[in-house]
């Protein structure tokens, strides 16, 4: 667990909430990857960390009937109609870079 922040998935329309409980608690996406590489439960992370070790089969995904709702991701920048241009490029690259990501679910086989 990261936190003691709820979980949310999609059931179809609908938000679902659930308030996981465990005995492992990390504020490191590393950790809880590494926890539930080791066969300590479930971690939601996002799929960078995760693609190596599904593409392996060490992790396989699970409640992929039920994805995170649609999150929204925020840039702050000095204020001003006209961003400095490396301040302009760099917010770019992060809208270009970040637009497809997604979370994954996996549980060790």
């Amino acid at each position: 667990m990261q936190g003691t922040e709820a979980w949310q998935f999609m059931d179809g329309d609908k938000i679902v909430t659930v308030r996981p409980r465990g005995r492992f608690k990390a504020d490191n996406g590393t950790a809880l990857l590494a926890a539930a590489v080791s066969g300590l439960g479930i971690a939601w992370l996002p799929d960078d960390l995760t693609q190596d070790h599904l593409a392996s089969g060490t992790l396989v995904p699970v409640m992929t009937d039920y994805p995170p709702p649609p999150a929204g991701a925020y840039i702050v920048r000095p204020p001003g109609q006209h961003p400095a241009r490396k301040i302009r490029i760099l917010t770019e690259m992060l809208i270009e870079h970040c637009e497809p990501v997604r979370k994954s679910v996996g549980v060790i086989r």
